[in-house]
């Protein structure tokens, strides 16, 4: 709820693009300290101290007055707390699986993973748009402090699992940061998979902080946009679930899913009406699809190196690709622009890597 929050606090829509860009100053400064540091110290660690400062980040926002510069501290906060547990996730569920065995499982347990925090979120939209319409957004950002202390909790139980570590102490960060730009850089196939993720499967992630502006343009006081919002998000639960079944193991599938998802949004954007909705909503279904297709290849891709720090290279590449996008949506002047910017951006990418990836393959 919180863009609806900025936006009851008298911000602009420039403002809250700038303040979503403010988001991603830490992530960009950290991500690859911090995806080293995962590799050579706690990945577990690492992931409650994330948890502590999102709660801050809530926090802040619940105690001080709502203006900007209150918005972009708890923004620096949180991504923080991003920047800290991008990639230490990821990498923590795939050594705590290959250390059973189980490596070709991460695939379906990380798409059952993504989907079910896709249903928590869609619960969470349905509760906090009626929450914050009846009891206003102070309560919002109440549960918000308490579901981020209780997943800090959570992350306490869990076994610490880093078979880099155990395996390659005697290289200093240096290597380790050559080794996994190595990785990412040496074969085009992985260039390919790489550049689909940090572009057009991370278009959902900057479209959603929009999405509550989307829906209040119809006019929809806020205990409805809790729930269109938390439609989309099971949209984007089915979509990770049904992932194994589109999958294939071909390597070009996600940029199809791509393409299918851009053009979808694409159908939406330029009719606009009540009837063209199920198009929005279908770009969010294929582009999970596609991010838990691709994050299992990638993985399965790295053998030996630094999977936080392989991942942490991929991310600081998409927080700099989303700055750049939210600077450039924050020059436009109203939402079905952003809408059809999206679209087009995504599928014209998308387009040229599935052909990329095809001319490898012949």
């Amino acid at each position: 709820m919180y863009p609806l929050l900025f936006s009851k606090a008298g911000l602009s829509l420039s403002q809250i693009s700038l303040l979503l860009a403010i988001w991603s100053v830490p992530v960009v400064l950290l991500e690859i300290p911090s995806g080293v540091l995962a590799d050579r110290w706690n990945r577990r660690y690492l992931l409650i101290i994330s948890g502590v400062l999102r709660t801050l980040c809530f926090t802040i926002w619940l105690v001080l007055p709502p203006l900007f510069f209150v918005f972009a501290l708890g923004f620096l906060a949180w991504g923080t707390a991003e920047a800290l547990s991008s990639g230490a996730e990821e990498a923590l569920l795939f050594d705590s699986l290959k250390l059973e065995g189980r490596q070709e499982a991460f695939e379906t347990i990380y798409g059952r993973g993504m989907g079910t925090a896709s249903v928590a979120v869609a619960l969470s939209c349905f509760t906090g748009g009626f929450v914050a319409h009846r009891f206003g957004f102070p309560v919002v950002l109440l549960s918000s402090v308490v579901a981020s202390l209780v997943a800090t909790g959570i992350i306490m139980g869990s076994n610490e699992v880093n078979l880099y570590k155990e395996g390659r102490k005697q290289h200093s960060s240096l290597y380790l940061l050559k080794d996994a730009l190595s990785h990412i850089c040496k074969k085009r196939s992985v260039v390919y998979m790489v550049l689909l993720l940090i572009i057009s499967i991370s278009l959902p992630g900057i479209l959603d902080e929009y999405d509550p502006l989307v829906a209040s343009s119809y006019g929809l006081i806020a205990t409805y946009v809790g729930f269109w919002t938390g439609g989309r998000y099971l949209l984007e639960s089915l979509g990770a679930f049904f992932a194994r079944y589109f999958s294939g193991k071909r390597a070009h599938v996600p940029a199809l899913l791509c393409i299918a998802g851009g053009t979808s949004l694409m159908l939406y954007a330029l009719f606009g009406q009540v009837f063209f909705l199920p198009f929005y909503f279908l770009f969010y279904f294929f582009l999970s699809s596609a991010g838990v297709i691709q994050e299992n290849m990638i993985q399965q891709s790295i053998e030996d190196q630094g999977r936080s720090t392989i991942h942490s290279f991929i991310s600081l590449a998409t927080d700099l690709h989303a700055m750049l996008v939210f600077l450039l949506l924050g020059s436009l002047i109203s939402i079905i622009h952003i809408i059809l910017f999206i679209a087009l951006y995504g599928v014209l990418v998308s387009l040229l890597l599935f052909f990329g990836q095809l001319k490898i393959k012949t």
